[in-house]
């Protein structure tokens, strides 16, 4: 067995286990079995529990102070996490590494982080990071509209009738229901058959939404690869940007999104530019045991 150093931290509740590689070679950082330990770690009976894995790296390109993989609890990897960037500009700026401000290389992206106030002695911190402008889906619209598709589900039904979804790529993928009742939408029924529906071959993340006034919605989500969640933070921007198209929210104000894990704030900048607002929180350090794939296989015999 492998022992690996962690680190827990969450965001709303949206928790991650983060590895710190930001001294790996590139043999090992090429080497190191990210799906299975996302899986391993992941796992809320038999190691840490999280929704997934967060590997912190040095970054392989100028413009960028640090670069990060995650990984959801089912060991794919995720193109965007707002909550995840979050801590991890919070542990940038606490150990040491960066300012109140950093840049974060993911996936295709570089999203620049500022730490806005910082609690050291509870290793906490209000953190906003700029997700980016939304990719546009409907090019023939106009305004914010460019970046919504709506779709219809014929073979999945909710009181009658078949779901109405609105989309949203932030990067990634987010199919949007606006309910009445958020406390009676059965999600956990829901999620799963939109986010594996043949109309997503990528699969989706899936937001069941609330609106409770011009500037606030109530947001439950069923991550992809991670199930129910606490919180996403690129579920809450692409919340606000279907809300700001479609004028459900007051246009360019920045919005509210409640979240079963807490509040999480989405801002709007020039050019499109979303920006995420919200805490970020270290929960714990340890070490955890990593099974080899051979011995990890006699589990089917427990």
């Amino acid at each position: 067995m492998n022992i690996l150093p962690f680190i827990k931290m969450h965001g709303c509740g949206n928790a991650y286990v983060f590895v710190d590689a930001m001294a790996w070679s590139v043999t090992q950082a090429g080497t190191f079995d990210y799906a299975g330990v996302a899986r391993q770690v992941s796992d809320r009976h038999r190691s840490i529990g999280s929704d997934g894995l967060v590997v912190m790296l040095a970054s392989d390109r100028s413009d960028a102070d640090a670069r990060m993989r995650m990984f959801n609890a089912d060991g794919s990897e995720g193109i965007l996490c707002g909550n995840a960037l979050r801590c991890m500009a919070l542990w940038l700026h606490q150990s040491g590494r960066c300012e109140t401000r950093c840049r974060i290389a993911m996936h295709d992206r570089i999203i620049d982080a500022e730490v806005l106030r910082s609690e050291p002695h509870r290793k906490r911190a209000i953190v906003r990071v700029v997700i980016g402008t939304p990719v546009i889906v409907s090019p023939a619209a106009t305004g914010l509209q460019r970046y919504l598709r709506h779709v219809t589900l014929p073979d999945v039904w909710l009181h009658g009738q078949p779901l109405q979804l609105i989309t949203v790529m932030m990067g990634n993928s987010h199919a949007i229901l606006l309910v009445q009742d958020l406390e009676t939408v059965p999600v956990d029924t829901l999620g799963p058959q939109v986010e594996r529906h043949l109309e997503f071959p990528q699969r989706t993340n899936v937001e069941f939404v609330q609106i409770t006034n011009a500037n606030r919605a109530l947001v439950r989500v069923w991550e992809r690869g991670s199930g129910e969640t606490q919180a996403c933070g690129s579920g809450a921007c692409a919340t606000a940007v279907m809300g700001w198209a479609t004028g459900l929210f007051e246009p360019n104000a920045p919005v509210q999104i409640w979240m079963p894990g807490g509040d999480l704030s989405v801002h709007l900048l020039t050019n499109n530019v979303v920006a995420l607002e919200g805490p970020a929180e270290e929960a714990c350090r340890g070490e955890v045991q990593i099974l080899l794939p051979e011995l990890d296989s006699a589990r089917e015999f427990c």
